[in-house]
């Protein structure tokens, strides 16, 4: 562990001035930014090696994007001598643990508002965050009097971190504010258990004191009850720390509620400081009656008032109708179907399209009149061939049966030559291909002016002729430049000169 004093230097320009908080985690110290001379706050965190350094590094990123009125926001992290640290802004006020036991209902109800708030964001972002230690000590006060929950990007995953370096193994968060998850044999920790904690933050603030003698959510998990709060607190005030002190998680509010409704606490006895509240659509308030309209004449109070209601009956309405209008249709469909299975003749398919003139069947209508029209023909030529001479017979065959037949024949030896043109177009192309293939392979595989002359000689327009006289002039070039050999023979000596 680094030895830390007031006036010692940290990280090289963070100048100590006084030590603001200590825990099992690390120390909260007042520091002077040398570089940029102005007063930061600094959490110095316990040794960690170079896993629990990347859990610190990924977590910072989480943590430095968020951004929100009710939330310290983290300047900066770095590591000295294997100590993770974060750089804050210093909070003058301190935290909310110097006003337990001092504080109104009134300024309670704003307290609520705001870490619900903060809370709320959280709870919203995706991955989901879940605080896991909200107390007081984590609570700090704003300039402006807001509160602003700090803490918020350290994980469950970096506390058991922390702790194994140690040599230590517990829960992550404070006993005291701990819900009765915790202590189950598989503790399912979800976004309410921040609720139960906020919950706690409250009884503390307004006794002065935490219940059941810090011992937290164990006490309901084992059975334990809820105290009377009435003779410290309104009814209103009783009731909500009650629902978020509920045994089960899914018995709690969510911080949306818990914001919204504190909001209208607030509003309802018009004690809040419009300028504080934060943005974030609460319910509207409630008044002691509806008008026929607001003042300024355009909206009525009632729809106002009951905004979703009436929106949620409108797409009830939309939708039934939608069902309706379907329904119709199918069952004139089916009519209809039903009506066309029962024509036999012309006159029926003609009624058909007479009663049912943009019919769904419309089309299969007027097919089967095509087809009894073409059969009624057909028995009438048979009929006046039977009834008639012979020559009348052939006259039939001259005039109506032989010109079919021999406009069917021209049809048929017209489609025989496309096909026939298809066919030799693709052999064409099949042949051109192979043509093309052959001449790229001829020419890859030269090596000599011999090779090459004889590609000129085979392919004189093909599409590497260029690139072939490009290649003979440059061997030919090669060759001139090579100084000529002369071999000398003395007796069965041979010599070779240049």
């Amino acid at each position: 562990m680094i030895f830390l004093d007031e006036g010692s230097l940290f990280a090289n320009h963070y100048q100590l001035k006084k030590k603001l908080g200590a825990g099992s985690f690390g120390e909260v110290w007042l520091a002077r930014n040398l570089l940029a001379d102005l007063d930061v706050a600094i959490k110095i965190y316990s040794l960690v090696d170079e896993s629990g350094f990347n859990d610190f590094r990924e977590e910072f990123k989480i943590a430095y994007k968020l951004n929100h009125p009710n939330l310290l926001h983290i300047n900066h992290f770095d590591v000295f001598d294997q100590h993770p640290f974060l750089v804050m802004p210093y909070c003058k006020n301190g935290s909310a643990v110097n006003f337990i036991g001092k504080l109104s209902e009134k300024q309670i109800w704003q307290f609520i508002r705001d870490v619900s708030c903060g809370l709320m964001y959280l709870h919203s972002q995706n991955p989901l965050i879940i605080h896991q230690d909200i107390k007081p000590g984590n609570i700090l006060i704003a300039d402006n009097g807001r509160y602003m929950i700090s803490d918020f990007g350290i994980s469950r995953k970096i506390r058991h971190t922390i702790h194994r370096n140690n040599g230590r193994e517990m829960s992550s968060g404070t006993l005291a504010y701990m819900g009765p998850e915790h202590f189950s044999e598989t503790p399912h920790i979800v976004a309410t258990s921040d609720i139960w904690s906020l919950g706690m933050s409250v009884v503390e603030l307004m006794t002065g004191d935490v219940l059941w003698g810090g011992m937290g959510g164990s006490v309901l998990h084992n059975g334990g009850r809820m105290p009377s709060l009435t003779d410290k607190c309104s009814h209103e005030l009783e009731g909500l720390i009650h629902k978020c002190l509920s045994v089960e998680t899914w018995d709690r509010p969510s911080a949306k509620y818990v914001y919204e409704y504190s909001c209208q606490i607030i509003d309802k006895h018009k004690k809040s400081n419009p300028v504080d509240r934060v943005p974030i659509n609460p319910a509207p308030v409630k008044e002691s009656g509806p008008t026929n309209k607001s003042k300024d004449g355009i909206v009525p109070e009632f729809i106002k008032k009951h905004k979703t209601y009436i929106l949620s009956i409108s797409s009830a309405l939309l939708i039934f109708c939608f069902l309706i209008v379907e329904l119709i249709g199918y069952i004139n469909k089916v009519e209809e179907q039903n009506a066309l299975f029962k024509c036999v003749t012309l006159t029926d398919y003609y009624t058909f399209l007479k009663n049912y003139p943009s019919s769904y069947f419309k089309e299969q209508a007027l097919e089967e009149i095509a087809k009894l029209k073409q059969d009624s023909i057909s028995n009438q030529a048979k009929s006046f061939i039977e009834q008639n001479s012979d020559a009348a017979k052939d006259t039939l065959n001259t005039e109506v049966i032989e010109p079919k037949i021999a406009e069917e024949k021209r049809i048929s030896k017209t489609n025989r030559k496309i096909k026939v043109k298809n066919s030799d177009k693709k052999t064409k192309e099949s042949s051109e291909d192979i043509y093309l293939k052959n001449e790229q392979k001829i020419f890859y595989s030269c090596r000599t002016i011999t090779d090459y002359m004889r590609y000129l000689q085979k392919y004189p327009k093909g599409r590497f002729v260029h690139d072939a006289k490009k290649a003979i002039r440059k061997l030919e070039s090669e060759k001139m430049d090579q100084k000529p050999e002369i071999q000398i023979s003395y007796g069965e000596e041979h010599y070779i000169l240049h």
